[in-house]
């Protein structure tokens, strides 16, 4: 038997993306077409599952989107949802595949940080930099200064912004536009996050530009 759905594709949204979720009877690599093409989608985890999660961003309010998701070989359903004002607004018209196969099940899911121990790599030195830097975020506490900097990756694999990674697996990644500056151990743990008062800081650092779009 080919690949089928068990839950049709659904959407949580926020001011900022949407979250596409769906489910399969087997595990399959996680693939989506996104229209129009202003959107860009990021696949959080691309290990064979049959939990199925894509972050869309780039939404841009009066625009209507259309999703489509799959594996590598067939395209299961489509799901539509619609921004208006400045905040999105869903639409859940989940529709059939083209071979028409029946849909069931509604399960949204948005997908959540880890925890701040399992994100920030040195644990005893997180309130030293939630003291030197949490400022440059507003963030609330230090949990939710390394819970930033978890996010500030996954905005980065998704948009592509400027990283490098150099000969120890250590992942740098700047933010031009904002000037806010990471790094990442190559297992994704966050060994710093700040505002550089130098725009040439990231310039400066060691490593081999990457592609984070591409990059798994």
């Amino acid at each position: 038997m080919g690949l089928e759905l068990t839950v049709p594709p659904t959407v949580e949204l926020s001011p900022s993306n949407a979250v596409v979720h769906w489910r399969t009877d087997v595990a399959s690599g996680t693939h989506v077409q996104i229209s129009p093409a202003s959107a860009k989608a990021f696949v959080p985890d691309k290990t064979p599952s049959a939990e199925h999660t894509v972050i869309v961003t780039g939404l841009q309010p009066g625009e209507n989107y259309s999703v489509v998701v799959g594996s590598a070989r067939v395209w299961l359903a489509t799901n539509t949802f619609t921004i208006t004002g400045n905040s999105p607004v869903k639409t859940p018209t989940p529709s059939a595949a083209p071979d028409e196969k029946k849909l069931v099940g509604h399960n949204p899911v948005a997908l959540k940080a880890p925890s701040a121990r399992q994100i920030w790599a040195n644990w005893p030195s997180l309130p030293d930099h939630f003291a030197r830097h949490g400022g440059d975020f507003q963030a609330k506490n230090a949990d939710d200064y390394a819970v930033m900097s978890w996010e500030f990756l996954q905005r980065a694999k998704a948009e592509g912004l400027p990283a490098k990674v150099d000969e120890t697996g250590v992942l740098r990644v700047f933010d031009t536009k904002s000037g806010t500056f990471a790094s990442y151990n190559r297992d994704g743990t966050t060994k710093t996050f700040f505002k550089p008062g130098s725009r040439d800081y990231f310039e400066r650092q060691p490593g081999k530009a990457v592609n984070l779009k591409n990059r798994n």
